[in-house]
């Protein structure tokens, strides 16, 4: 509570009687509205009739100035608790809890969406979904389930539309689909609260059933992720293919003349001579004019053996020379498309359900919208005791590739800050929150705050990790040092840099507005287009993001103690790298559009294929090993001439064809570990 809200307790008198019943009188009075109420207000009505009715029972005292206080600070059940010990008396705190408990309980049913309730008291469309555990967070993991699996099967189809638009326009495959600006982020572009609650607004609250949301939203798949195109040309150069030749020495048959007949059966003899001529060694290629010797075909005869004597002649064909000859390679015009999956379109939402958002809701003078909006809010304060914007959109691999190939640092730096930006949009801020190298399944799942000092301690909220906790990690993941725990303990373990001597994977502590200590502290990531400079951190009551905050010129620019930021990058489970190279990386699966018609599952190497294999030239004999982005890879594979050719190009085999569009193409930063078996 903040120091002007501070109040003597048990000011005044309390009278038993008048205040017991009058807070009766308001439970009853507001219980018959609170379901209308509580739908159009959502979690504003819950704040506000609670102290209503404490109010009501309370009236005249001081109370009243701690009911206020506590629900500014803490919503409800601030006023609740306020309530209660504002009061002298035992009995009558207990009186007025019950009926506020009771009130708050009727407020949170008929604010909730309704899809909630029914999904707890139906036991779910889920096999394993049990009612004697049910509770709001485990109907909306579930429900969370079905709706990113309907969601998932929209983006499918919106890969799937790249494809036929491909193949129905007769484009050229490869082209298109290094082309294709996929701005789909189907984990952030969408909010599972807001369709649940548009859902229940739909039937008024009433008969929601999750098969029946599912079948109207699956009716959408098809719009949720528009794709637009363009069609494009490019002129491309058609290379020269020659073969060198080899010397080979032939024996001929300059003449044959018959020697006799012997038992019916003529005799011949041949002279023959040792000849020299030249047959096709290697075919290479070139895309710039190149002067080679010619060849010409000749036919000549030659012998035919049993049991080591000539007993006949045959034609073969060689190459002799023929001078030089100069080949200039052609030029011709591919036609590809220029595709673009965008992000997923909010506005299916509503015709799913056939709602028209800006109309009023029935009983109220609110929109759909508006009903809808509040609806959802009601839902995350349930869950996680906030809203939380989830505005923080992923960088895509191409976006962070991008960035982090623009920032003149060395491939440990990169290293330091393409670990941490993977995160942005991914992980949520909590307080205290701290965790281990490597990604963390327990991150957005519901925990409770156990860290004090923090309006958010002892609440629900979605697990993640605090400013310190994401640098910690960062260092940790990236290199296997810790940084230490806490911004104080960070502080300490680094030393001061000026502004010139900023580089990529350097902190930046913020000070309390106090003077007292240090508030915050970023990871700087380099510098933008426009010379800003952009940092990495966990923001308070947003998560990882990635951005130049407004407090950025007031930031204490410090470089951790005892990292060496030349160190080889790499994991020290499988030793040091023996060289670090630049690679383009594809994806693959086993089908006829990636392997071919006769592709059947099996690698050059002879292995079936399987997840951690690659395809790269046969520059690296099988069994090299290929770190890459953290991950291990093993070359059992080959490829065409597009791969055979680039000692660069990595081909990542997945088992599936929408993963590989999914993963696409992008380049960075490889290890060799070992080279062959």
């Amino acid at each position: 509570m903040s120091e002007p809200a501070k109040q003597q307790m048990g000011d005044g008198q309390d009278n038993f009687g008048q205040a017991a019943g009058k807070a009766a009188q308001a439970a009853k009075q507001f219980s018959k509205e609170a379901a209308k109420q509580a739908a159009v207000k959502g979690a504003e009505a819950t704040a506000n009739a609670a102290a209503a009715t404490v109010q009501a029972g309370v009236e005249g005292g001081k109370a009243v100035a701690e009911i206020a206080a506590g629900t500014a600070a803490g919503g409800p059940w601030g006023a609740i608790l306020s309530a209660a010990w504002a009061l002298r008396h035992t009995l009558f705190k207990i009186l007025i809890c019950i009926c506020l408990v009771l009130l708050f309980l009727i407020v949170m049913i008929a604010s909730l969406p309704s899809i909630i309730w029914d999904y707890i008291k139906t036991g779910g469309s889920e096999p394993a979904f049990s009612t004697e555990n049910a509770s709001v967070v485990v109907a909306y993991d579930e429900l969370t389930d079905e709706v990113t699996a309907v969601v998932d099967t929209g983006y499918d189809q919106a890969l799937v539309s790249v494809e036929t638009i491909i193949q129905d326009g007769g484009y050229d495959y490869d082209l298109s689909m290094q082309a294709l600006a996929n701005y789909a982020q189907s984990s952030a572009g969408y909010d599972v609260s807001y369709i649940l609650a548009a859902y229940s607004a739909s039937l008024q609250q009433q008969n929601t059933n999750s098969s029946d949301m599912l079948s109207k939203l699956g009716g959408t798949t098809g719009q949720m992720f528009p794709v637009t195109s363009v069609e494009k040309e490019m002129e491309q150069i058609v290379p020269v293919t020659y073969s060198t030749y080899k010397e080979v020495t032939v024996t001929v048959v300059t003449s044959v003349q018959v020697n006799g007949i012997v038992n019916g059966v003529t005799r011949y003899t041949y002279t023959t001579e040792q000849r020299t001529y030249y047959l096709p060694d290697e075919v290479l290629e070139s895309e710039t004019a190149v002067t080679v010797p010619k060849y010409k075909a000749v036919t000549v005869t030659v012998p035919t053996y049993s049991n080591g004597s000539i007993s006949g002649t045959r034609s073969a064909t060689y190459y002799e020379a023929d001078g030089e000859e100069t080949l200039e390679p052609t030029t011709e015009t591919i036609k590809y498309v220029e595709c673009t999956i965008h992000p997923f379109d909010n506005s299916v939402i509503a015709a799913a359900f056939g709602i028209d958002m800006t109309a009023q809701y029935p009983g109220s003078t609110i929109t759909y919208g508006e009903v809808t909006q509040n609806m959802s809010n009601s839902l995350k304060m349930t869950i996680y005791g906030t809203l939380g914007s989830g505005s923080v959109v992923p960088l895509t691999d191409a976006e962070l590739i991008a960035f982090v190939n623009m920032q003149n640092c060395n491939a440990t730096r990169k290293h330091i800050i393409t670990t941490g930006l993977a995160l942005v949009g991914k992980v949520p801020y909590f307080w205290g929150g701290k965790s281990a190298a490597g990604w963390n399944d327990e991150w957005n799942t519901p925990k409770l705050v156990t860290a004090a000092g923090s309006s958010s301690s002892g609440t629900i909220r979605p697990f993640g990790l605090d400013c310190s906790g994401f640098s910690d990690w960062t260092y940790k993941t990236a290199l296997g040092i810790s940084l230490q725990a806490g911004t104080g303990g960070q502080w300490e373990n680094s030393e001061a840099i000026t502004a010139d001597e900023l580089l990529p994977g350097d902190l930046g502590f913020l000070m309390e507005s106090d003077g007292s200590g240090w508030n915050h502290v970023l990871i700087f990531a380099g510098y933008a287009e426009d010379g800003t400079r952009m940092w990495v951190h966990s923001a308070g009551g947003t998560g990882v993001v990635f951005n130049s905050p407004s407090y950025e010129g007031s930031l204490r620019l410090r470089r951790p103690k005892n990292v060496d930021f030349d160190q080889p990058v790499g994991s020290t489970a499988y030793g040091k790298p023996l060289y670090a190279l630049q690679v383009n990386v594809t994806h693959y699966c086993a089908c006829t559009k990636c392997c071919g018609e006769n592709a059947q599952g099996i690698t050059a190497s002879g292995k079936n294929v399987q997840r951690g294999m690659v395809a790269m030239s046969s520059y690296y004999p099988f069994g090299t090993q290929i770190m890459i982005n953290g991950i291990m890879y093993t070359v059992e594979d080959r490829g065409g001439s597009g791969i055979e050719n680039d000692i660069g190009r990595v081909d990542i085999f997945v088992p599936d064809h929408n993963e590989a569009l999914r993963l696409g193409r992008y380049d960075t930063t490889a290890y060799i570990y070992r080279i062959g078996r």
